[in-house]
């Protein structure tokens, strides 16, 4: 493993990191977590192989001696054993350390029951605890894929951006190392990656927001938003999920009756026939059971921009339609235009899904241009719609020659670019 340090690399000793290969780690941060100067690393652990409480579930800090020897430390972190999925870092009270924000996505065994983030307070020596209510809210906000802190009201106080799965798109006001929550108007999706970056080059902050895109059964022909509702529906001790679509109003059960059966098998006894179930619409096809409990909402599912102005208040526009193939994962930054605009690089598909829904696997990488004005373009390049795989992130490393260009694909080798000029 290399680390870049002053312009040069130096070898890192993975030894230590070896004896935790049983974790699944889905995220990673490296910053100097005890003042001394060095780069440590924070490892975030996460998955759905291992249920809540499982140790392995733990995260972990490896404090750096400055000569690429990595160690452990014991005791800096409290137990976390939930399936995490991001980290973020600032100093976010002032005190001169940084602090973390860790999100956590879903439970194994319950998904769509929301999960309570936690935002770390370090004490300067690379000590870790939790913060209280009085500092920020994060008990239950839901299903976070990815957060970024970000001084977006340009106070000099680092926020917090928060996105996840049938949530909205949340902003944490910071106020002087006190959170307020700020929701961003009409966001609700299943959210995948946010990016914050002055888009428009009007001097705020943006949120460039991966979502779900509309190439798919969701979206399709539809008019309303998507619903989850979760609950023990047939009493036998383990959460269900019930989905649905809006047409013209109503809503209809999104899964065939084949598939909702393997969840729900009492309903293969109330529905003999293909013919009995289909254009039922939700409130009478399940015994009642979604007028009991309030779904989760998803009303948009288009990837998007959220423009920021200045003062921590964002407006939300859908990206391009030729930026909505595939679900989007990460996007990155390629460089400044001619003509005053930006170049951002998106990746995404997903192959996870049954066969009744398809696997999204129509834009792997695409590039887009926005401009001055709000104006943003999506711009064709046959070597990357030549892409495939599921991109999951989109990182620049930076070299002796010149800054190259990663892509990370699930299963798949890395991809290296490097700008021609």
């Amino acid at each position: 493993m290399m680390q870049q340090k002053n312009g040069s690399f130096i070898s890192i000793d993975t030894a230590v990191f070896n004896k935790d290969a049983l974790s699944e780690d889905v995220d990673a941060a490296f910053f100097d977590s005890n003042g001394d100067g060095q780069l440590d690393l924070y490892v975030v652990s996460g998955g759905n192989e291992y249920s809540k409480g499982n140790i392995l579930l733990a995260d972990r800090l490896y404090l750096n001696d400055g000569k690429g020897h990595f160690s452990k430390s014991a005791g800096a972190l409290p137990d976390l054993y939930e399936n995490k999925s991001c980290i973020t870092v600032a100093d976010i009270d002032h005190d001169g350390d940084s602090d973390i924000f860790v999100g956590t996505l879903a439970n194994a065994l319950a998904y769509g029951v929301p999960q309570t983030s936690f935002l770390l307070i370090n004490d300067g020596k690379a000590h870790f605890s939790p913060a209280n209510e009085s500092v920020i809210t994060l008990s239950k906000i839901g299903m976070v894929t990815s957060a970024s802190f970000n001084d977006v009201n340009k106070d000099g106080w680092p926020d917090l951006i928060v996105a996840g799965e049938w949530m909205p798109l949340t902003v944490f006001l910071n106020n002087k190392g006190r959170f307020e929550e700020k929701i961003v108007a009409n966001s609700t999706g299943l959210w995948q990656n946010i990016f914050v970056d002055d888009v428009n080059n009007d001097g705020n902050p943006d949120i460039l927001s991966g979502n779900w895109g509309l190439n798919n059964k969701f979206s399709s022909g539809k008019d309303g938003p998507l619903r989850l509702y979760v609950a023990d529906f047939d009493g036998n001790g383990k959460t269900d999920q019930l989905l649905s679509y809006t047409l013209n109003g109503i809503e209809y059960p999104f899964l065939a009756k084949d598939e909702v059966e393997r969840q729900l098998p009492l309903l293969k006894k109330h529905y003999l026939l293909y013919a009995d179930y289909a254009g039922v619409p939700m409130k009478d096809v399940f015994y009642g059971w979604v007028d009991t409990i309030k779904p989760l909402i998803a009303e948009r599912l288009a990837s998007a921009v959220c423009y920021g102005d200045g003062k921590g208040s964002f407006s939300i526009s859908d990206l391009p339609l030729n930026q909505q193939l595939s679900p989007v994962f990460s996007f990155q930054k390629i460089n400044k235009t001619s003509a005053g605009g930006n170049l951002y690089l998106s990746g995404g598909n997903f192959f996870g899904v049954t066969p009744y829904e398809g696997r999204y696997d129509a834009q792997a990488l695409a590039l887009f241009d926005a401009g001055p004005g709000n104006n943003i373009n999506y711009i064709r390049q046959p070597f990357l719609d030549a892409v495939k795989g599921e991109v999951r992130d989109i990182k620049w490393l930076r070299m002796s020659g010149g800054s190259v260009l990663i892509v990370a694909r699930n299963n798949e080798p890395l991809l290296f670019y490097k700008m021609n000029n």
